[in-house]
């Protein structure tokens, strides 16, 4: 029973290392580079608004949020009125614990970066504006429910309502 904890415990995964990036800079292009330093922080990122590269593999990405961890490659960002969003990439997957070889391997990515899938297409542009579509019909020629929509008719009804009511008495 000694035994067997110990192969266990030699035979787990080793994790690999994971560098904090400056979002929308570094992981934008590969020629970017960022002024900014990002420091190593102690606190436990809950949100996934932090971003690291693997080491040794520049174009994978990690995002995490307590324990689970999110690893995709090509990030993208969607600008916004309120600044830059990033968006969940295609072939983004989810892995609970630290981020090992075999979940690289899966991304269809191999440690140092080069693609396993041939013919892969890639995004003409990383940075893309976001347009909502255009309303499909004018307020104006909906229809509306007249009491909730226009003021000075329901004061109107309201006032007919309570004069009414005292009337009664």
């Amino acid at each position: 029973m000694f035994t067997i904890f110990f192969v266990c415990l030699f035979m787990q995964p080793v994790p690999v290392e994971l560098t904090p990036v400056d979002a929308g800079v570094e992981d934008v292009n590969n020629l970017s580079d960022s002024f900014s330093l990002e420091p190593y922080d102690m606190r436990k990122n809950q949100s996934f608004e932090q971003l690291f590269r693997v080491e040794g593999s520049p174009e994978i990405f990690v995002r995490r949020a307590g324990s689970l961890h999110a690893v995709f490659r090509d990030p993208h960002y969607v600008e916004t009125m309120g600044g830059a969003v990033a968006l969940v990439p295609t072939g983004t997957i989810y892995c609970i614990g630290e981020v090992t070889q075999n979940v690289l391997d899966q991304l269809g990515v191999i440690a140092n970066g080069k693609n396993v899938i041939e013919g892969e297409s890639t995004p003409e542009s990383k940075n893309e504006k976001w347009n909502p579509p255009p309303p499909a019909m004018s307020h104006s020629s909906m229809r509306t429910i007249r009491f909730l929509d226009d003021a000075t008719y329901r004061r109107q009804r309201l006032a007919s309502f309570v004069l009414e009511l005292s009337i009664r008495r």
